[in-house]
């Protein structure tokens, strides 16, 4: 599980300063991961209000070019924490996301809310995602997988709290009162992240003679060709594809896509179809709460077991787990809100997984030092994927009837399904057949 680390003996696994970087990527995630978890609160509020009068399959570009555009921007923004670190990204993702989270409080139509919700705040978390998930991977090696779930954990607290909020702020002081709290809110978790996250690396000190030299030599200021050139070098950095002849990141990259877009797509949709079953709005709003707190406990549970017996293992058990929980419960719950509240719970629990074992598993075919960029073109392909897996689900709704309804919760199966044999198959690529830890 460690052979893509030249020293893993090098890793603190803990102490104060690992466990402050800890500490300061769950604060970040609460607003990072917080905001794509609680999407359906969000899409089930202006798909009956200020977009009452778009179609579905319009609406759900909104939320579509959101996740895609926050996973797109991975490819360029991990090379910028491999290079710059964690702090400059971190205050720049800060300032775009609460920006766009004020001006999708004013937006009023279709066109405003891709420019603010889909393009501007996922540009903004996806700025922050690479650092807040990247530190860790400095810092943790054999407790990564605890690391990340403890980490990651803090999107389900922020999912939960916005999902409850956002429910009873929209009755209270209204739509756009209620986006600007979440952006105070956000504001405050990613101010918290900028103190504490940090790369770990080892700086050189200057003797006195190198400060003395640079004093009476200092470095020439940077022309526009020199600039140029710079830009150039960076974007051919970070566009490097070579790594898709690697067959272990292909399939990694497909497994992940599948669990993404099987937990995301139900977590949007799933307000949506208790309210077109009947289910009353309150109710309907909760189910998402129920997803994101049961996955609280479950999520570290999760992590302390990768850790043990092998991430990947984890996550083909998880995927088997959701599939089945997909067809059993789901499938014939209809409008019973006790069998669904009973599929969030259960869904809750076997997604947790999908989000926080992701950075662990990803750190297995590639060294700490080269994990942003790794991670980083992962998610690029997964920006075109989920907006195209978004843009299916919202084809299946089509015009949000009880059976295009009941066809989605089949296409959710299909997709869980498919990502248990893609699961064992990353697996194979890299150990084979044998039980081992992996």
């Amino acid at each position: 599980m460690y052979k893509s680390e030249a020293h893993p003996e090098g890793f603190p696994d803990g102490g104060w300063r690992a466990n402050l970087v800890l500490f300061g990527s769950f604060m970040g995630l609460i607003a990072d991961f917080g905001i794509a978890n609680s999407l359906g609160a969000i899409e089930a509020y202006v798909s009956t209000h200020q977009l009452k009068d778009v179609k579905q399959t319009n609406v759900s570009w909104v939320f579509s070019l959101h996740l895609g555009v926050m996973y797109f921007g991975g490819v360029f923004f991990g090379e910028l924490f491999d290079r710059f670190g964690a702090k400059r990204p971190l205050i720049a993702g800060t300032i775009i996301m609460v920006v766009g989270l004020f001006l999708t409080a004013e937006s009023r139509r279709l066109e405003h809310f891709i420019l603010s919700f889909g393009i501007l705040t996922a540009i903004g978390t996806s700025l922050a995602m690479s650092p807040l998930i990247g530190a860790i991977s400095h810092w943790f090696l054999k407790k990564r997988g605890m690391a990340c779930s403890i980490a990651t954990i803090g999107g389900l607290v922020g999912a939960s709290v916005f999902a409850v909020m956002l429910q009873k702020l929209y009755i209270d002081i209204g739509f756009k009162w209620a986006i600007r709290t979440m952006a105070f809110i956000c504001l405050f978790c990613m101010i918290v992240s900028i103190i504490f996250v940090q790369e770990r690396t080892s700086k050189i000190q200057n003797t006195d003679d190198e400060a003395i030299a640079f004093e009476q030599d200092p470095k020439p200021r940077p022309t526009p060709g020199s600039i140029l050139k710079s830009c150039i070098s960076f974007l051919r950095q970070a566009l490097d594809f070579s790594i898709l002849k690697e067959q272990r990141f292909v399939l990694l990259t497909l497994a992940v896509f599948l669990s993404e877009i099987t937990s995301m797509t139900t977590l949007t949709y799933l307000s949506s179809y208790a309210l077109n079953y009947g289910v009353a709005q309150r109710n309907a709003f909760l189910l998402i709460t129920i997803v994101n707190v049961c996955g609280i406990p479950s999520r570290l549970a999760t992590g302390i077991l990768a850790d043990k017996y092998g991430r990947f293992n984890v996550m083909i058990a998880s995927s088997i787990c959701t599939t089945i929980v997909i067809f059993a419960i789901w499938l014939p719950a209809r409008g019973n809100i006790q069998v669904l509240f009973a599929f969030g719970v259960l869904f809750g629990i076997s997604t947790s997984a999908v989000i926080s074992l992701i950075p662990a598993c990803t750190g297995q075919i590639c060294s700490a030092e080269n994990f942003g960029k790794v991670y980083g073109t992962m998610y690029f392909f997964l920006g075109f994927l989920t907006i195209l897996g978004m843009y299916f689900s919202s084809l299946v709704i089509n015009h949000g009837t009880k059976i295009d309804y009941r066809n989605f919760v089949l296409f959710e199966g299909a997709l869980a399904f498919t990502n248990i044999i893609i699961w064992i198959w990353a697996r194979y690529s890299s150990v084979g057949w044998k039980l081992c830890k992996f």
